[in-house]
């Protein structure tokens, strides 16, 4: 009895491990795809072709697809780019080019879309969307950016405009990343004005030393009054930062402390950001530039720091 019984236990874990080999070949994972894989073939509008096949393009080559962005998009942790050029079958041109960039994470990708989120009026695909005049599509979602654009002159026709979709949706369908918008993101407090919300990785309100932070604008603030999380690697780098930031604005008038708000903070009149608040809490530099009054831009920082954890 005690042979049978291990012989049974024996072929139940091998038929376990076979199941999870299987499961590993057959089942991709969420980041199985790649910036090649995304972009979906040319059948998927009748008729259309694609031409010069895919092209990618690294950290060195970036510069000869969009050379006037390249800085900004490597800032964002840029790891390649696909391209793809599609037309119908007897086109002696492509009519429409897909760019997918590989972000490495959702919030890089948040981040590049920065600049799409207001060029244009949102559009349901992926995590966000966004239509660019009459001819571009675009979105993110996981990792990934993705432009699609009409480039033919004269070729924006209801016809082109129904493939554009389709293929941005197709592309859309084969990442498999979360449409869920990046955690810090959440952090920044209600008010903002509508798709002002960004993630910037450099010169965060003008300075060098401030980085990766998610920002917003409060119109109620006062005009161009700006809210920015400064997310840094422990408690005590942000308390360096907010010291380097408080020695910064040295020159500014009427520096002061702020007292039950955070783990540390200040507020100053900044002869070109009127009124400067910033504070701390654990690993988080919260702070205000621009805004009309000290009182308001405080209360919005202890609400920011309330939300996180």
């Amino acid at each position: 009895m005690l042979f049978c019984s291990q012989k049974s236990i024996a072929r139940i874990c091998w038929v376990i491990f076979f199941l999870i080999v299987i499961s590993v070949i057959v089942i991709p994972s969420v980041n199985a795809e790649n910036v090649k894989t995304v972009l979906p073939p040319a059948s998927v509008i009748k008729g259309w072709k694609l031409f010069n096949g895919i092209r990618v393009y690294n950290r060195s080559t970036i510069y000869n697809l969009i050379d006037g962005e390249a800085d900004a998009v490597l800032s964002y942790d840029f790891v390649n780019c696909a391209h793809a050029e599609y037309g119908p079958v007897k086109s002696p041109r492509p009519i429409i080019t897909m760019d997918v960039y590989n972000m490495t994470d959702p919030l890089n990708a948040y981040g590049m879309f920065g600049s799409d989120r207001i060029s244009g009026p949102p559009v349901k695909i992926g995590a966000e969307g966004v239509m660019i005049g009459q001819s571009g599509l675009n979105f993110w979602k996981g990792q990934y950016v993705v432009r699609g654009t009409i480039v033919a002159m004269g070729s924006v026709t209801p016809q082109n405009r129904a493939a554009l979709f389709k293929l941005v949706r197709t592309t859309a369908a084969r990442i498999s990343g979360s449409t869920e918008i990046p955690p810090l993101i959440h952090a920044l407090p209600p008010g903002y004005r509508a798709r002002s919300q960004q993630y910037v990785r450099t010169n965060v309100a003008g300075h060098s030393f401030l980085k990766n932070a998610v920002t917003a604008m409060y119109p109620s603030l006062g005009f161009g009054a700006t809210l920015f999380i400064c997310q840094t690697p422990s408690p005590i780098a942000a308390r360096k930062l907010l010291a380097i930031y408080q020695k910064n604005e040295k020159s500014g008038s009427g520096m002061a402390a702020l007292k039950g708000i955070g783990q540390g903070g200040f507020r100053v009149v900044d002869t070109f950001q009127q009124n400067v608040v910033a504070a701390i809490k654990g690993k988080y530099l919260v702070g205000v530039i621009r805004a009309k009054s000290a009182m308001p831009a405080i209360h919005l920082i202890k609400v920011a720091l309330d939300r996180l954890h």
